[in-house]
């Protein structure tokens, strides 16, 4: 049989076929395999619910493949950060009176989101997803998602199913690639049964409540099927000792308080409760979820996850914690050069003073000078919405933003990243360079997959979010 003639126009250059090299001998070899086989380039994505029921986005019908030091990086650096992260509230700010002035919480916030740590052993069991940008170089997270529902745990389904294109089987059948399958949903439920061991004096059984708040939770039919899939993930990790559970999803308001301080979902016991939908925990769960599931955490009946220690961890300003003592001896060396080489300087939008790159600066005339070069953010918002870079906001819209940031209070100021781009199919059916953010997961303190969102470079604003029209990519470790 011969090969397909090469498709015109198909041609890498060096510095491309180089930039994918870095990633893998696979990922350069499939530029090449997309000049000869014109099968490669007939589809540019799945729309959503094509590739599964549970995917509700777009994903890119290509592959991005890694191994080697990338994928070292990947799984040192994640879990790494995550814990770095989580310790920093108590270890670098302590005083609850700190941790409310820093975070702009009321006392009796800051004080159970401390109490919550210290009980938890800096939530250990804590889930979360590191946002990621790869400037050809090192990792440098633009942010780290410590809540419970960050998205994208459908990474074994988006390996699957791209995989499962003809073409895609030809290719990995030429270069008789290896697959490291990943594990995140496995994975998410080891955590959960693992914290609850830990929390709660386990009786060989665990419920596991996946809340929501009324407006975002699933229909009742995808609801229903969820819960069947997820159930039967966490049968298969109790089953071999005896034990049982069943994972159920409904709105905070369902829970109910037996008495002995336990939580309750449709005549169940819980043992664990993943706050899905809780980035405003208050706000989204309601005071009286929010009570009850305090005196059953007191009572060390039930695990939370992520819990009152949410208000402190899902925070971008954590960021900007690091760099504010990255010289301090309350970090190691180690620890030190971590938030160096893998975190963006980052600042807090205030009238103050601070350094960069050994000169000191007022931040109000920082963010004015040097706008091209940097990232404007708030610390607690989500999706990417009110996320402005410098290099591509007008001058005037910056300045009103850096005022509005200075008056209200809580945002960042983050060194922007130059990612190295991806080149791959764009949706007019020629090879173009994307954006990539790595989403890389840790699950309590386990590395527990990854994904990328891709856009297009020089289109849109700069910011890669789903939200934001981002398509979501296949990210495929070799062994």
């Amino acid at each position: 049989m011969s090969a397909p003639e090469p498709i015109p126009g198909g041609q890498f250059s060096p510095e491309v076929k180089a930039l994918h090299g870095q990633l893998s001998p696979a990922a350069a070899a499939f530029l090449e395999f997309t000049k000869r086989v014109p099968e490669a380039l007939s589809r540019h994505k799945f729309k959503p619910h094509e590739a599964s029921p549970f995917i509700t986005y777009e994903l890119h019908a290509w592959p991005t493949f890694v191994e080697g030091p990338v994928a070292r990086q990947m799984r040192e650096v994640a879990p790494a950060l995550c814990q770095l992260i989580k310790r920093a509230p108590r270890r670098l700010l302590g005083a609850t009176d700190r941790a409310a002035a820093f975070y702009g919480l009321p006392h009796e916030r800051a004080h159970a989101a401390l109490d919550a740590l210290a009980r938890t052993d800096d939530a250990r069991g804590a889930i979360g997803r590191g946002d990621f940008i790869h400037d050809g170089t090192a990792f440098k997270c633009v942010e780290f998602n410590l809540t419970a529902g960050v998205g994208g745990w459908e990474t074994a389904i988006h390996v699957q199913q791209v995989l499962a294109q003809p073409a895609m089987q030809r290719f990995a059948m030429e270069q008789r690639l290896r697959v490291r399958q990943p594990r995140t949903l496995r994975d998410f439920f080891s955590n959960v049964v693992d914290t609850v061991r830990r929390d709660v004096n386990w009786e060989g059984e665990c419920n596991i409540g996946i809340l929501f708040s009324p407006s975002t939770l699933p229909e009742a039919g995808p609801a229903e099927q969820v819960s069947r899939f997820f159930t039967a993930q966490l049968q298969e990790l109790l089953q071999p000792e005896g034990a049982r559970g069943e994972v159920l999803l409904a709105t905070y308001g369902s829970v109910e308080s037996e008495p002995g301080a336990h939580l309750t979902l449709r005549g169940k016991r819980l043992h664990a409760v993943v706050e899905y939908d809780a980035r405003d925990r208050l706000a989204m769960a309601g005071a009286t979820y929010v009570a009850q599931a305090q005196a059953a955490f007191d009572a060390r009946t039930v695990s939370l996850l992520n819990g009152p220690a949410q208000d402190v961890l899902d925070d971008k300003r954590n960021l900007a914690l690091l760099w504010e003592h990255v010289t301090s001896p309350a970090l190691s060396e180690a620890e030190q050069e971590l938030v160096r080489r893998n975190v963006p300087w980052s600042c807090r939008v205030e009238r103050t003073h601070v350094e960069r790159d050994g000169a000191r600066y007022l931040v109000p005339e920082l963010l004015a000078s040097q706008r091209e070069s940097l990232v404007l953010k708030p610390g607690r918002d989500y999706g990417g919405e009110s996320v402005l870079v410098g290099g591509t906001t007008s001058a005037a819209d910056w300045d009103t933003a850096v005022r509005k940031a200075l008056d209200v209070g809580g945002w960042v100021a983050q060194e922007r990243v130059h990612p190295t781009p991806l080149h791959t199919l764009g949706p007019e059916g020629t090879v173009v360079p994307y954006i990539a953010v790595w989403g890389l997961f840790v699950l309590g303190e386990t590395y527990g997959g990854h994904f990328l969102r891709m856009c297009p470079m020089r289109r849109g604003t700069g910011v890669v979010n789903v939200a934001q029209g981002a398509i979501v990519g296949a990210l495929i470790e070799l062994e």
